[in-house]
């Protein structure tokens, strides 16, 4: 993933003066400003494009389809009508994701329905500009998806855990830590992680946040681990962390660990995310 379309529907050029209350202060400049500079951090390079035409959005979309490896857009009223839209969308196979600033469930029946969501990967609704950001995000964690399944046809599962730990290292700059811990016996062994050395290689299944996932069989997020009475201290830098048990079944085979220097950073789609990744994991350990 290194291409990006940011494609702003009919009437965006009016934020900051349309409706403030539903849409916010924060101009098309200031939305597009942030997705530049969250595109530049996850080293990515961003093409934008903003019309109250439908057919200029089609040929923005139909002209750059052999540039971009994703796109993120925001329809506007298009959303609820446009198949045109819709059908070029689908047509140029891209990996999709609808935004929307304001949460369109909670708005005039009309605007409850899009057309555009079947042909996406996800929709965000009601999250303002973190939409769109959090809509970057879900392209990277597709195609990073993508990536790891095309790799478990060519490694065994010890080079899968490694790339697996370097492909989420890689692509998520705020995973400041990313390690893997198998099950062995009654302990989580670290099997490989990138980032600073981690005086936990060895930790009794039950003990800390990684040894309750392990032990309860359930994914953890630690939005501020000064605040966890559970957390084993790395680094005094880590602020947050979420670990991800690998299971078959009912059984722990380990787990994935990662930390953040940013506060509170993960949200449920890092989770459905990794969670994803988890079952792949054990997915390639039930057939070595």
């Amino acid at each position: 993933m290194k291409n990006i379309l940011i494609v702003q529907g009919p009437n965006l050029n009016l934020l900051g003066e349309r409706e403030p209350q539903v849409y916010g202060s924060a101009t098309l400049h200031d939305v597009n400003a942030a997705i530049a500079a969250f595109a530049v951090e996850m080293g990515l390079q961003a093409r934008f494009f903003q019309s109250n035409s439908e057919g200029a959005l089609i040929d923005f979309i139909h002209e750059n389809r052999s540039w971009a490896d994703g796109i993120v857009i925001n329809p506007g009223a298009l959303t609820h009508y446009s198949y045109a839209l819709r059908d070029a969308i689908s047509g140029v196979s891209i990996p999709t994701v609808e935004v929307h600033l304001s949460d369109i469930e909670t708005r005039e029946e009309f605007r409850k329905h899009s057309v555009i969501k079947d042909v996406t990967i996800q929709q965000f609704k009601g999250l303002g500009v973190t939409g769109y950001l959090r809509g970057i995000e879900s392209l990277v964690s597709h195609r990073a998806l993508q990536d790891l399944k095309a790799a478990m046809a060519s490694l065994d599962w010890n080079a899968l855990l490694k790339q697996t730990v370097a492909v989420l290292k890689e692509r998520f700059p705020k995973y400041t830590w990313v390690g893997i811990y198998l099950v062995d016996a009654d302990e989580l062994v670290l099997h490989n992680f990138l980032g600073r050395p981690s005086p936990h290689t060895r930790i009794p299944i039950g003990q800390g946040i990684c040894g309750a996932a392990a032990a309860e069989g359930q994914s953890i997020v630690v939005p501020d681990v000064k605040a966890d009475a559970r957390y084993l201290a790395c680094s005094i830098e880590t602020r947050s962390e979420i670990v991800v048990p690998i299971m078959a079944g009912d059984k722990a085979l380990g787990e994935i660990d990662i930390d953040s220097d940013l506060p509170d950073i993960f949200h449920d789609g890092d989770k459905d995310f990794l969670e994803a990744v988890s079952a792949l994991i054990a997915e390639s350990a039930a057939h070595e």
